[in-house]
């Protein structure tokens, strides 16, 4: 395992008791907390209407409202004085933020950390040392690294290939993982959740629903590409094609990108066709897999908390480095992802949870469910299924290896609470026929809604399903008990 202070750009330290700041970073205080700053992470100082500090941001906070990236400071139109309710002024004030970003608070006696509507700048904390960091890389020296790695459950997890640490776990012992939706409280070191204190309504009109989401997510693009050089994931699934069909009146400003991976002959084949037929900017990068070395480096700054093809590929897109980089993560949120064979009543507990999310059932992980079940299991089974999938799956395994790529910077703008709010109000049936935005990107762009979803289009698809039993017999063998068991 790799160690060294130069392998954690991006990263930070944040404690309650003064300590050294390491060569090369910065320190900042704040009401008695210790920030230490690797190169790489953006701070902004978050005021009240009178000025009086309230906390922090880091990351690429984006204000839609406003039209731009939050910088210099961010002030808030609310007086500290006047705050009845904090919660309440994190979710108006915080959460109408989009972008990539985490809040350190410090008022009214308060002292936590935010993160935002999918944690996608993860945090973990020791609660005996009483520090809390990006990754454990940067709370452990060389020793403690290795001491605390729990290799056991690392390889009952299969983390180097699919899985990963779910419901609070990371690799090593006495580390935690924040989950979104929770925040971290500096005085008791204890996570506690802030979000959602009650169901969200069904919408009346899912139209205007998709509409919305479409219009936030258009809009940050937009502020993006104002701001500098910005390529957006270009393949054959649907939510890409809603960034297209969101970037259609910002092509002069874009360009759109495809890893040539390959397992990624559908996503080459449509991109090309897209990029062929409507004029887009492309480009097809290509394919390069990780040495040894770069794979253990990338393993490091991710804590070890998961694997999989993201570490063989990862040289793949060191393109994109400088600039900024738009994904589709999130969208999979509108379309009920843990859904599969369950209804408003169905019986939800932490083993049924584990196997949906296809991890082994591990005595430690089904506790950590468990823990995270409780004080939840009050809400309707869809609703907790939704919540798992943000919360135990992609706050956990998608956003762990927010500190890998230091030069690049990755923002979802899908991903934002009143994007989450609008998508999970949509009817169940509409959600649960998994074409919840095709209707969004018929209205923003017909053309591009002709050309098949995930599809080559032409013979090939006939031959698909038996090359990807070949890739991946095991896959192909859990698909087909999945479709029995709808049969059931």
């Amino acid at each position: 395992m790799l160690s060294g202070l130069d392998n954690r750009d991006g990263q930070f330290v944040i404690s309650t008791g003064a300590g050294p700041c390491p060569s090369g970073w910065r320190q900042r205080q704040l009401d008695g907390l210790v920030l230490n700053l690797a190169p790489g992470i953006n701070v902004v100082p978050v005021l009240d209407k009178d000025g009086t500090s309230i906390g922090l941001l880091f990351g690429t906070p984006i204000d839609v409202d406003r039209g731009a990236i939050v910088e210099g400071q961010y002030r808030i139109d609310r007086k500290l004085d006047d705050v009845q309710a904090l919660d309440g002024l994190i979710e108006t004030c915080i959460y109408r933020l989009t972008g990539s970003f985490l809040f350190v608070l410090s008022a009214l006696g308060l002292r936590r950390i935010y993160l935002d509507a999918d944690g996608t700048l993860s945090v973990v904390y020791d609660q005996q040392a009483k520090v809390a960091g990006a990754t454990a890389a940067v709370l452990l020296d060389a020793v403690g690294y290795q001491e605390r790695f729990r290799a056991k459950l690392y390889k009952s997890l299969d983390v180097d290939n699919a899985g990963w640490f779910t419901a609070g776990l990371t690799a090593h012992e006495g580390i935690s993982r924040l989950l979104c939706n929770h925040y971290l409280d500096l005085d008791t070191w204890t996570a506690k959740r802030h979000w959602p204190l009650a169901p969200v309504e069904i919408s009346a009109d899912p139209t205007a629903s998709c509409a919305r989401i479409c219009e936030r997510v258009s809009q940050t693009i937009a502020i993006l590409a104002g701001a500098g050089k910005t390529s957006v994931a270009l393949t054959a699934g649907n939510d890409s094609r809603l960034l297209l069909a969101c970037s259609r009146h910002l092509l002069a400003n874009l360009s759109f990108v495809t890893v040539a991976a390959p397992t990624a002959d559908v996503d080459v084949a449509c991109a090309t066709r897209l990029a062929r037929q409507f004029g887009l900017r492309h480009e097809l990068l290509p394919y390069r897999e990780a040495t040894p070395e770069e794979a253990d480096l990338w393993r490091f700054r991710a804590g070890h908390c998961v694997g999989g093809n993201n570490v063989k590929m990862h040289p793949s897109v060191k393109p994109l480095e400088g600039r900024y980089f738009i994904g589709g993560l999130g969208g999979e949120v509108g379309r009920g992802f843990l859904w599969l064979n369950a209804e408003h009543d169905t019986a939800i507990d932490a083993k049924g949870l584990v196997t949906r999310l296809k991890l082994p059932q591990n005595d430690e992980v089904i506790q950590a469910v468990e823990a995270w079940l409780a004080p939840i299991s009050h809400f309707d089974a869809l609703f907790i299924l939704d919540l798992a999938y943000l919360e135990l799956r992609m706050s956990a395994w998608g956003f762990c290896d927010s500190y890998v790529k230091p030069e690049q910077h990755e923002i979802h703008p899908m991903i934002s609470r009143a994007n989450y709010v609008d998508m999970l109000s949509l009817p169940p049936a509409m959600r649960r026929k998994g074409e919840v935005y095709f209707k969004a990107i018929e209205t923003l762009w017909k053309e591009i809604s002709e050309i098949p979803i995930n599809k080559y289009g032409n013979y090939r698809d006939l031959l698909r399903p038996a090359r990807e039993a070949i890739r991946n017999p095991r896959r192909a063998s859990r698909k087909v008990m999945q479709i029995v068991g709808t049969w059931r």
